[in-house]
C-alpha cells in the first residue's frame, strides 16, 4: 500500500535482465481503469511495458509520488488473466512490503517479476495487494488491440503528435469542444458518425483499425491517427524551435478554458461543483499575486472559464482535484480532459505543446528553503551552495527528459530552466531573513545582481518573480534605510524639500537645506545602537541634545515645513524603493510594478481612498496603463466603502458601556453580559494585522457554516484607527444580528488581553454560557469542522 505525494519526472531505466529473444513485448499498453494519474498529492502509476516470457511476466512500471511521502508495493501483488492469478516473485527498482521515500527526484522506475501469464494473452489485470484499498489497474491490454474499440478513446495525429479527437459514450470531443452525437453507423470496424454542436453539424468518418492507427476524416479533412494509451501525451515527432512566450505588454486578454473531470470520485465531488484555476499574475500585489477564478461544473463535470490573463501567467489547476502546474498564455483556448477513471490527463488547443509536456514531465518541486536561524557567513554560504544543488539537480532531471523525449520544444525546456533560476533566486532573498544581521555575504549578493539584470520577461511567467523583486529592493532598502529596525525616513527630508522649493511651495535656503543634509546623517548615525554600548548610547545622547538637532526641529515647525514633511509620509516607502531602482537600475515596467506594489501597501494598511497627492504622483511617475488601471479600481473600491454609513449598525458598540473601567477581567464580563445564555466566539484583532484580515475575508462562509450553533461573534480591535477599522467591517461585511464590534481604548484592550493572555494576532476563544473564557482552540481559519465538532458537545 502506499501513501502520499509529489511531483514526477520521468525517464524509462531499464531494470531488470533483457528480455530472451522470443518473449512478447507490449509497449505502452492501454489501461481501461487507472485512478491513480496525478503525481503529486495522490500517487500516479503508469504501466510502460509488459514482457510476455516462458518462465516470467515483466511488468515496467513507472510510479510518481511527493518527496516527503512514501511508496510501497506489497509482496501479495498479483495479476490476473482469465480468472486465473499469478503471483509476484520479485520486484527490482524497490524493496517489497517496505515504505520507500522518493527522496531524490519524487518518482521510481520498477521492474516487477510475475509468475508467467499464457504468452497469448490478449489482457489482464494488475492488483497491489489484497489488503483495502489496494492500487489497482484493470484492463491492460495492447495498444493495437484496444484500438478495436472506438468507445471510449482517444486519437492523437501522427503528423503533429496533437490530441485531435476523442469518442465517449457521452459525447466527442474535437476542436476544443464537446459534440453530440445525432448520428452514428458502424460497418464492420468503419464507422461514419455525425456530430451537433449548438447547431453546428460535422460528419466524421473512421477507418479500419490498423496495428491501432486509423485514418480518420473529420468534416471532409483525412489525416491519420494512433491512439492515445499513455497517461499524458508522448513525445511529439517534430521539434518545436519556438523560444518565447506570447507578449501582451501587460495588456489584459482572455483565456478560453474548457475543461471535463470525467468520472470524478464521490469524495471529490463532494468539494463542490466549482472548479478554480490559481492565475500569477497579479503582479501589483507585492504579497500575493494570486488571481483565482471558478467555473460550475455540470453533473458530468464539465465546465468553461473565460480567464483575464494579464500576460503569459504560471498557473495552477484546482490543487484539491486536479493539481497541474503550468503556464497560460492570452488569446489561447484549451480544453483540458481530465479522465479519472481511464487515466489521461490531456489539452487540446492550437498551441498546448508546451501544456501537454509539463503534464508529461511536470515542473520539479524542492527547491531548499532556509532553517536556520541568524546562519552566519559560511551557514548562508552553505545555503546557496546547496539551492545551486538543487537547480543542478533538476536541470538533471530536464535533461533525463531531453534525452528520453529528443523532440521536447524549445518552449519546454526554456520554460523550466527559467523555472530553476526564479525558485533559486527567490529563495536565496528570503534567506536574508534568516541570516544573522541580516547581511547578505556579497558571494551572494553578486550572484543574485547578476540574476536581476536578466530576468525573463514577462514578469508574470513565473510564481516567485515578484516575492524576488520584493525582497531585492528590501534587501538594499534595509540597508540604507532602516538601521537597527528603526527607519531612516529623514534621509528623504532633503530631497523632498528641494522639489517643494523648486515648485515654489516652501521657503528654504540652500544653508537650511544643508543643515538637513547633516541632521539626517546624524539621526542616521546616532539613533540606533546595540544595547549595552554605553560609548554609543552617549554619542547618542549628545547628538539628540546638539544645536544641529535643535535647529532642525526649528525648522520644522516653521511655516508649512512640518506640514508638507508629514503629508509626503504616505509616499516615503515608494520613495525609499525608487531612490535603489535609481541606483542599481532597472526596467521601466519594473518600475512601474514596484510603485504600484508600494501604494498598494498602503491602500492595504490605510483601508480608505489615497490623497490626491498620492494619485497625483501615480499619474506622474507611472508609464504602464494596467498598473495605474489596477490602482485606480483599488481606489474606487475604498471610495464607495468610504462613503457607506454604518456608524448607526447595532454591531458597532460604544466604548462607553465600559466607561471608567480598567480591570481586564470586569471589562469583558461587562462586555459579554449581554449575551449570557449564549456560547460567544471572541475573535481579536487589529487593522494592521494582516492574517487577521485575511480571517475577517471569510466571515460571511464562517457564518454560514455555523449558523446552527446560535453563536455570538464578539470582536475587538487592537490598535485599530477609527475610519479604518469601520472599512474593514464594512469591506468584509462583519455585521449581523449576532455580530458585536468594539475599538476600546489602548488600555482597556490592553487589559482585556492581558487577561485572556494572548500571544498573538488574531486570538480566538471560546466563552461560555456562563462568561468563562475556555481553554481550547476556537481558531475557525484552519479547522472549521473542528471548531462545529467542539460546538456540538457544547450543546
Amino acid at each position: 500500500m502506499k501513501k502520499t505525494f509529489i511531483v514526477a519526472l520521468f525517464s524509462l531505466i531499464a531494470m531488470g535482465g533483457q528480455a530472451k529473444e522470443k518473449a512478447t513485448v507490449w509497449e505502452q499498453p492501454c489501461t481501461e481503469v487507472n485512478t491513480e494519474i496525478e503525481g503529486f498529492f495522490s500517487p500516479l502509476l503508469e504501466i510502460r511495458r509488459v514482457e510476455f516470457d516462458e518462465d516470467e511476466t515483466r511488468v515496467f512500471m513507472h510510479i510518481a509520488d511527493r518527496p516527503e511521502n512514501w511508496v510501497r508495493i506489497s509482496s501479495q501483488s498479483f495479476l490476473r488473466a482469465d480468472g486465473k492469478k499469478y503471483a509476484l516473485k520479485s520486484l527490482d527498482g524497490m524493496e517489497t512490503d517496505k515504505e520507500t521515500y522518493l527522496i531524490d527526484h519524487g518518482y521510481v522506475d520498477v521492474v516487477m517479476h510475475f509468475e508467467p501469464l499464457p504468452t497469448n494473452t490478449q489482457r489482464f489485470d494488475f492488483t497491489e495487494g489484497d489488503d483495502k484499498g489496494a492500487w489497482q489497474l484493470l484492463g491492460i491490454e495492447q495498444p493495437s488491440t484496444r484500438a478495436g474499440k472506438l468507445f471510449p478513446s482517444n486519437w492523437r495525429n501522427t503528423e503533429t503528435g496533437d490530441w485531435d479527437i476523442s469518442f465517449y459514450d457521452e459525447c466527442a470531443i474535437y476542436d476544443c469542444q464537446f459534440w453530440n452525437y445525432k448520428q452514428k453507423e458502424q460497418k464492420g470496424d468503419k464507422y461514419t458518425i455525425v456530430l451537433e454542436n449548438n447547431g453546428k453539424e460535422i460528419t466524421v468518418n473512421v477507418d479500419k483499425n490498423k496495428n491501432g492507427v486509423r485514418n480518420i476524416t473529420i468534416d471532409g479533412k483525412t489525416k491519420e491517427y494512433n491512439l492515445i494509451s499513455s497517461i499524458a501525451l508522448p513525445d511529439y515527432p517534430q521539434k518545436d524551435t519556438r523560444a518565447d512566450f506570447k507578449d501582451t505588454n501587460y495588456k489584459t486578454d482572455t483565456v478560453t478554458f474548457i475543461g471535463w473531470l470525467k468520472d470524478m470520485p464521490e469524495k471529490m465531488k463532494k468539494k463542490g461543483n466549482e472548479y478554480h484555476i490559481t492565475v500569477c499574475d497579479n503582479i501589483f500585489d507585492e504579497h500575493s499575486n494570486r488571481n483565482v477564478n471558478y467555473a460550475k461544473m455540470d453533473e458530468q463535470g464539465r465546465f468553461v472559464m473565460k480567464i483575464p490573463v494579464l500576460n503569459s501567467s504560471e498557473v495552477f489547476f484546482d490543487w484539491d482535484r486536479t493539481f497541474i502546474r503550468t503556464l497560460l498564455e492570452p488569446g489561447e483556448t484549451y480544453l483540458m480532459l481530465y479522465d479519472f477513471k481511464g487515466g489521461h490527463k490531456l489539452f487540446m488547443g492550437k498551441n498546448c505543446r508546451l501544456q501537454n509536456e509539463t503534464l508529461a514531465n511536470p515542473i520539479q518541486w524542492g527547491f531548499r528553503y532556509p532553517e536556520d536561524k541568524d546562519m552566519d557567513k559560511k551557514k548562508a554560504l552553505a545555503f546557496m551552495q546547496g539551492l545551486k544543488d538543487d537547480k543542478a539537480d533538476a536541470l538533471n532531471e530536464l535533461d533525463k527528459v531531453i534525452a528520453a523525449r529528443p523532440n521536447t520544444s524549445d518552449r519546454y525546456i526554456n520554460y523550466l530552466r527559467g523555472h530553476y533560476d526564479a525558485d533559486m533566486f527567490r529563495n536565496l532573498m528570503q534567506g536574508q531573513f534568516y541570516m544573522k544581521d541580516r547581511q547578505v555575504p556579497a558571494e551572494i549578493m553578486d550572484c543574485v545582481n547578476q540574476y536581476w539584470k536578466q530576468q525573463p520577461q514577462p514578469y508574470t511567467l513565473y510564481r516567485e518573480l515578484g516575492t524576488f523583486i520584493r525582497d531585492y529592493v528590501y534587501h538594499f532598502v534595509s540597508d540604507r534605510y532602516i538601521h537597527n529596525y528603526i527607519n531612516m525616513d529623514c534621509l528623504l527630508y532633503p530631497s523632498i524639500l528641494r522639489k517643494y522649493r523648486e515648485a515654489g511651495k516652501v521657503k528654504i535656503t540652500d544653508e537650511e537645506l544643508d543643515m538637513v543634509e547633516r541632521y539626517a546623517d546624524g539621526f542616521s548615525k546616532y539613533s540606533s545602537y546595540k544595547t549595552g554600548d554605553e560609548e554609543a548610547r552617549k554619542a547618542s545622547d549628545k547628538f539628540f541634545k546638539s544645536e544641529l538637532c535643535k535647529q532642525f526641529h526649528d525648522l520644522y515647525v516653521r511655516d508649512n515645513i512640518g506640514n508638507v514633511l508629514t503629508e509626503e509620509r504616505n509616499l516615503f516607502d515608494t520613495y525609499r524603493a525608487l531612490s535603489i531602482l535609481d541606483s542599481i537600475g532597472c526596467t521601466q515596467d519594473i518600475r512601474d510594478i514596484v510603485i504600484v506594489n508600494k501604494i498598494s501597501n498602503l491602500l492595504e494598511q490605510r483601508r480608505e481612498p489615497l490623497p490626491d497627492l498620492v494619485m497625483q504622483f501615480v499619474e506622474e511617475n507611472v508609464k504602464m496603463p494596467a498598473a495605474k488601471a489596477y490602482l485606480n479600481a483599488q481606489n474606487d473600491k475604498y471610495l464607495a466603502i468610504q462613503r457607506r454609513d454604518i456608524s448607526k449598525s447595532p454591531s458597532l458598540k460604544s466604548a462607553e458601556d465600559v466607561a471608567n473601567m480598567s480591570d481586564g477581567e470586569q471589562i469583558l464580563r461587562k462586555l459579554t453580559e449581554p449575551y449570557r445564555g449564549k456560547i460567544i466566539l471572541l475573535d481579536i484583532w487589529g487593522t494592521w494585522c494582516g492574517p487577521c484580515k485575511e480571517g475577517l475575508k471569510h466571515s460571511q462562509e464562517e457564518y454560514e457554516r455555523l449558523k446552527d450553533y446560535d453563536l455570538v461573534y464578539l470582536y475587538l480591535a487592537n490598535r485599530s484607527p477609527e475610519d479604518t477599522w469601520q472599512n474593514i467591517i464594512k469591506e468584509y461585511e462583519v455585521l449581523g444580528d449576532n455580530v458585536v464590534h468594539y475599538n476600546l481604548p489602548d488600555a482597556q484592550q490592553q487589559a482585556i488581553q492581558n487577561f485572556i493572555g494572548i500571544t498573538g494576532y488574531p486570538t480566538y476563544k471560546l466563552i461560555d454560557r456562563e462568561g468563562n473564557v475556555l481553554d481550547v482552540n476556537a481558531d475557525p481559519r484552519y479547522d472549521i469542522d473542528g471548531l462545529a465538532r467542539l460546538l456540538d458537545k457544547m450543546k
